[in-house]
């Protein structure tokens, strides 16, 4: 027999949860052509995996790299943590549909998370046929973002859909899922998606319920509004008749840390009477988003334009000050407050200003934190990131080992070549999956390698009903990650973030191998992959 690929001595952990088992593993092509004990026959390339383990590719159930697949290609930062597929579109964030004429709109909408695209689409068909032409290095699973919805049909004011306006959406919905997206995703504290009704949610999971449809939502808050929220997003979820996913399962503001237990109650007690719902969460206490996400939702109403203008007019700073401001110390958000030491400035056109908390700002300008905030948003026409840490490293380890949570990255794929790098963004674009290995696996041992690798493959392959990939197996796609187990770790930080995994020594993408050792080859490996 011979191969294209034959990897020899590895510990297959098939992502089933099943006990890992000394085996080889046969590649022809783009396919798993054999798996078992001893192997033998011609192949044009040997791996020896003596000492890893052999796990399908990861697939990053919640991931934003959507927003900058035109810039990174490659999605070097993902692939080189094992990740083989990205499930993108998510927190009511994609970067199709458009309406016409609104495109600049749209471009300065997702700009301060990601890279602003050069939109050459409108339908989200025709979006997906662009990403199929920039070669990407990584499987993508699209969703289309329920505010990329509500600005095709209705633009970004604050105002319930008219009757035609949801039609109109429900309309761009099913084209999406035509074309080959999952499901609609919400970011129900983020403009426009936060305007958005229960019952318009409820009405757009409805409509495409029978088409195989899910529905992953940012609910709409994570801190105060906690419980409220989780329950709303289960009641879509059985209503709609659609598979629910909670997005960064997680308890905002030290406030709101003893509700960890109680919402991860919700889901299990939700999934006892019938309903499909499942989390993911990413192994961190801190969060990142773009910082005009700190201001009050009424500042979004209109789009960048009006919020800029908000920003400028100091009746209406005085306004956001009244409605967040906590005894001068602290700054109210739906997802929790935080104080000025405790939020970051991740990436701007000021590098100097990079990993600098609000509080330092606020020293550096002699200016009271929340006007040194809003004027850093207003001066960099809100294209600000930030980091915030906002939860408690016990609530991320019980969520992270929860029986129906997931791995999500809830980041970016950066590119990794010479020079500089932009800023400093949260170090899960580089660590999540070996953090979760090196740190939950090995260190804390609050489950299995087994139990993680499920969580990162087959967990996330059977819930988008992938029905080739997340388990090793004869005739499965060859998404392989290959892993040391005793050397596995994340190397980001988050004062340097820019850093690579170590302890994953190959990673194989359709059959290429894209991490090979030291070298990557960003060869377009990937696919666009669809219901």
């Amino acid at each position: 027999m011979a191969w294209s690929v034959l990897i020899k001595n590895g510990t297959v952990v098939d992502g089933s949860g099943a006990p890992g088992v000394a085996a080889d593993v046969a590649l022809e092509g783009d396919r798993i052509a054999a798996v078992g004990p001893a192997l033998t026959g011609q192949a044009a390339r040997t791996i020896d995996a003596k000492g890893l383990m052999v796990a399908p590719g990861f697939i990053d159930i919640h991931s934003h790299s959507d927003l900058v697949y035109q810039t990174c290609p490659s999605a070097e930062s993902k692939v080189r943590q094992g990740v083989t597929t990205e499930v993108v579109g998510m927190c009511g964030f994609s970067p199709g549909p458009i309406g016409q004429g609104r495109e600049d709109e749209v471009r300065d909408w997702i700009g301060g998370i990601g890279s602003k695209p050069r939109v050459s689409w409108h339908s989200f068909g025709e979006y997906l046929d662009s990403v199929r032409g920039l070669g990407v290095s990584v499987n993508v699973v699209q969703f289309v973002g329920h505010g990329a919805l509500r600005w095709a049909a209705m633009g970004s004011d604050n105002r319930p859909a008219t009757p035609d306006e949801q039609k109109k959406m429900e309309g761009l919905l099913a084209e999406a899922l035509d074309a080959g997206a999952w499901g609609y995703s919400t970011g129900l504290v983020y403009a426009p998606s936060v305007y958005g009704s229960t019952e318009e949610l409820i009405a757009l999971a409805k409509s495409m319920a029978k088409r195989g449809g899910q529905y992953f939502s940012h609910v709409r808050g994570e801190a105060a509004t906690l419980e409220k929220a989780y329950e709303e997003a289960i009641r879509i979820g059985e209503e709609g008749g659609v598979p629910l996913q909670i997005a960064h399962v997680k308890a905002s503001g030290r406030e709101n840390w003893g509700k960890m237990e109680r919402a991860l109650r919700m889901i299990s007690d939700a999934r006892a009477r019938g309903v499909d719902v499942t989390g993911d969460v990413y192994p961190y206490p801190a969060g990142s988003t773009k910082m005009d996400n700190l201001l009050p939702s009424w500042m979004h109403d209109g789009g960048t334009a009006k919020l800029l203008e908000r920003l400028a007019d100091p009746a209406s700073r005085r306004r956001a000050v009244a409605d967040c401001l906590i005894s001068g110390e602290r700054w109210r958000t739906g997802s929790g407050s935080y104080g000025w030491d405790e939020v970051m400035v991740a990436t701007c056109s000021r590098e100097e200003l990079a990993g600098k908390s609000l509080a330092e700002l606020a020293r550096l300008t002699g200016r009271e934190p929340a006007e040194a905030m809003m004027d850093l948003v207003l001066s960099e026409g809100a294209g600000v990131s930030m980091v915030g840490f906002s939860q408690s490293e016990e609530n991320v380890a019980i969520a992270s080992a929860d029986p129906h949570t997931m791995i999500g990255s809830d980041s970016l794929s950066l590119h990794a070549g010479p020079g500089p790098h932009p800023g400093k963004p949260h170090p899960r674009s580089y660590g999540t999956f070996p953090r979760v290995l090196g740190v939950y696996c090995r260190e804390k041992q609050l489950f299995s390698f087994e139990q993680a690798v499920h969580k990162m493959t087959g967990m996330p392959a059977a819930k988008l009903h992938l029905k080739d990939r997340g388990i090793v197996k004869t005739g499965h796609a060859a998404d392989l990650a290959l892993f040391d187990p005793k050397t596995v770790r994340d190397e980001a930080t988050f004062p340097d973030p820019h850093r690579h995994p170590v302890g994953i020594p190959y990673v194989i993408v359709n059959g290429q191998v894209v991490v090979d050792g030291p070298r990557y080859h960003a060869v377009p490996a990937g696919r666009v992959l669809t219901r």
